[in-house]
């Protein structure tokens, strides 16, 4: 179905459970894609253990050398180049970056035709299917705003922390990420003349609330997942032609009363109006 070669490179920090729920999504719908763990010195035991259980299963582990304490997202950004040279040295056409706490929710056969076509766009080097959530709606125009039928730009930004690269064009161009954030390695690419796009055809998603480790401290939530979509949702997201908002098309294993996204220290007043906005546009 697909006749490039493609690979997955999932960037993996101490979330071993939501590493086996994202490997498990990737083997599931896109089984001829291989799989790279790019771990980042991962020192939780579960972790540990999971990471043996997948590389004796066949998934390719690349641990970093060293921790990068300078950066809330630790050697993330060392990993990713780590990450581009691997694909370039083992002669990939694309690489699918993504985060250990994401999940594929279904299989997309059209989505080496889609991306083959929006790399045809010279500027591009970097595309995007994730799915936005609704709580995020406000002022998405003004961040991805459309640049032709069904396709958004990352506003400011030539790459970002996930989506699908072109591997010939980031060799020859030289892609890197020299800066320690998102919005700084998307500026960086973005004043060189390189954009992101965004497609509305989305089949990727970041699971809610996941423990979170940087700074020293582990923050402990409640892990969940997704369910996959159905029939009818897959036939709704193939027919779309704007932003495509997870709510939409599935929703949470399991029910629980926090929205989806939710800063550590919110306060209790904003904790009110994120749960009051969220349900809203949940439900209408």
């Amino acid at each position: 179905m697909f006749a490039a070669k493609w690979v997955i490179c999932v960037f993996s920090y101490n979330r071993g459970q939501l590493l086996m729920t994202l490997v498990d999504s990737a083997r599931t719908f896109y089984p001829e894609f291989d799989i790279v763990v790019f771990d980042d010195s991962s020192d939780d035991n579960v972790t540990q253990a999971i990471l043996l259980s997948l590389q004796q299963n066949g998934v390719k582990i690349i641990g970093s050398n060293k921790r990068t304490d300078d950066s809330k997202h630790g050697g993330l950004y060392v990993q990713m180049n780590t990450a581009i040279n691997h694909a370039i040295d083992q002669g990939y056409d694309y690489a699918y970056f993504v985060q250990d706490d994401m999940q594929f929710l279904w299989r997309d056969d059209t989505l080496e035709k889609h991306t083959k076509t929006v790399f045809q766009k010279q500027e591009c080097v970097m595309c995007n299917y994730n799915f936005l959530q609704k709580i995020l709606t406000d002022g998405i125009e003004q961040r991805l705003p459309a640049i032709d039928a069904h396709v958004f730009s990352f506003a400011g930004n030539g790459v970002a922390d996930t989506g699908v690269i072109d591997i010939k064009k980031a060799s020859l161009i030289g892609l890197h990420f020299p800066e320690q954030s998102e919005h700084g390695n998307g500026k960086y690419w973005y004043n060189k003349g390189y954009r992101m796009y965004w497609l509305r055809v989305a089949h990727l998603a970041w699971v809610p609330w996941p423990t979170t480790f940087r700074h020293g401290v582990k923050e402990q939530r409640q892990i969940k997942t997704l369910l996959p979509l159905n029939s009818s949702a897959v036939e709704k997201i193939k027919a779309n032609t704007t932003y495509a908002y997870l709510e939409d098309y599935t929703s949470l294993q399991g029910f629980s009363l926090k929205p989806y996204w939710y800063t550590k220290n919110p306060g209790w007043l904003n904790l009110v109006k994120i749960y009051t906005k969220y349900f809203l546009k949940k439900i209408f």
